[in-house]
């Protein structure tokens, strides 16, 4: 996968893992597996939740465990609001992540 298709990966299920509360790891590659069938790798979590943090959409809480910024929580309900599916949600965040990219 392409870096900004895994960083989106994460950070749809780091959003739908920490709705109601912080998620750790385990919560976000449970979700994860779910939308690609694929468990991440440990590289792939970390790097994708470090530069998801680094550029504002997520905070780390306390030990281990990880929400959603204001800002992470635009983009999401943006993308929520253009779309129905989980795929194409997962693709409307790759093209957010792909413009953040650029612009960084």
């Amino acid at each position: 996968m392409e870096d900004s298709q895994v960083i989106s990966w994460i950070f749809l299920s780091t959003a739908m893992a920490s709705e109601a509360e912080p998620a750790r790891h385990d919560s976000i590659s449970m979700i994860a597996d779910g939308i690609n069938h694929l468990i991440p790798s440990h590289y792939e979590l970390q790097n994708s939740l470090k530069w998801l943090i680094n550029n504002g959409l997520v905070v780390k809480v306390g030990k281990g465990k990880y929400n959603l910024t204001e800002f992470g929580k635009a983009i999401i309900d943006n993308c929520d609001a253009k779309t129905s599916t989980i795929d194409s949600k997962w693709r409307a965040l790759e093209n957010q992540i792909d413009l953040l990219r650029q612009e960084s």
